[in-house]
């Protein structure tokens, strides 16, 4: 059974050191330890949730205002390595989630890994557009933007 909860602090504590090896070297490269990522994540967030599936943590995810003024979403996911054996519930809920978020926001934008194929998959099925490669933090990214229809 999979639930979706809001997402606090004590779910950010319990996934970070379980945080898939491609998320982990994702928020190392933007300079943030996983748990100071995850805890700054939900504390800015509109909207934050934790999927578990038998009462582990699949995923975190959710979304915060670029700034106080503007249109502007900034999403965020970070998995454990359950991702996997839900990759159906995850495909449907993260589809909902981006539908609800475009709901709140004009314009949803953020940064992955150039190195991370997967995500970069994962968001251009989601219909992210995903840019060419530029240099942040000493590592390659690529901006994944959406916009609202």
């Amino acid at each position: 059974m999979i639930a979706m909860l809001p997402a606090t602090e004590d779910d950010a504590r319990e996934l970070a050191p379980l945080l898939r090896a491609e998320d982990r070297a994702e928020v190392l490269a933007l300079g943030v330890e996983p748990v100071d990522g995850l805890l700054q994540s939900v504390a800015a967030a509109r909207e934050a949730w934790t999927w578990r599936a038998d009462g582990l943590v699949i995923c975190m995810a959710g979304v915060a205002p670029l700034s106080l003024i503007g249109r502007t979403g900034v999403p965020w996911l970070l998995g454990s390595d359950l991702v996997p054996a839900h990759r159906r519930i995850f495909m449907v809920e993260t589809r909902r989630a981006v539908a609800r978020w475009l709901g709140m926001f004009d314009v949803l934008r953020n940064v992955v890994d150039a190195r991370y194929a997967a995500a970069i998959r994962w968001l251009r099925w989601l219909g992210f557009e995903v840019g060419e490669p530029f240099a942040l933090q000493g590592g390659l990214f690529r901006t994944a933007v959406k916009e609202a229809a």
